[in-house]
């Protein structure tokens, strides 16, 4: 007799399912075409399963967001770069052709809400509100650190993954204690 899968396994399990067919879909079709209809198709799974791990379209698309640039908002915490941050920038380089997938339309306006909530959370590790809401900040943080990235993966300049991890770092960092009028 076989046991059943532990539930928070098979939880993470269903999660992964649905943001992985979530991905194709996206990269296939783009963003706006796809539906939790097509995402529920695709995953092989009833609709009422989607609705237990995500809410819509879009919290998938910030919870597959998320393990990507968490990293990158990690970037205003700390005085030395994430461990990651090379590695991460590397994995979007290779991935660039599909830089329109989630830097334009509706898709580009979740990833910068999403990177300002991760960055407002970083804010309040870092010390008191500076003279600016916390809120305002992270807005500027995260459109110049994603303004950076994709600018980047659309070729407008060239850099090596690791020296604009460093200059996104020295530059997040920097504005971050600015705006928050540490010295």
């Amino acid at each position: 007799m076989n046991c059943p899968a532990h539930p928070a396994r098979r939880s993470d399990q269903t999660r992964a399912q649905i943001m992985k067919a979530f991905t194709r879909l996206v990269f296939a079709h783009g963003f706006e075409s796809v539906s939790v209809k097509k995402v529920v198709e695709e995953a092989q799974l009833a609709r009422s399963t989607f609705y237990e791990h995500f809410s819509d379209k879009e919290d998938v698309l910030r919870a597959c967001m998320t393990r990507i640039f968490a990293v990158v908002a990690d970037c205003i915490a700390s005085d030395q770069p994430p461990g990651r941050l090379v590695e991460v920038l590397e994995h979007l380089w290779s991935n660039r052709r599909l830089t329109d997938a989630i830097f334009s339309g509706q898709a580009r306006k979740v990833l910068s809400r999403n990177q300002t909530d991760l960055i407002e959370s970083r804010l309040k590790t870092i010390g008191p509100q500076g003279p600016l809401p916390s809120r305002l900040a992270a807005i500027h943080l995260a459109e110049a650190q994603l303004s950076l990235v994709e600018s980047w993966l659309r070729g407008h300049a060239h850099a090596a993954p690791d020296d604009l991890a460093a200059a996104l770092h020295r530059s997040s960092r920097a504005s971050a204690l600015a705006l928050l009028g540490a010295d």
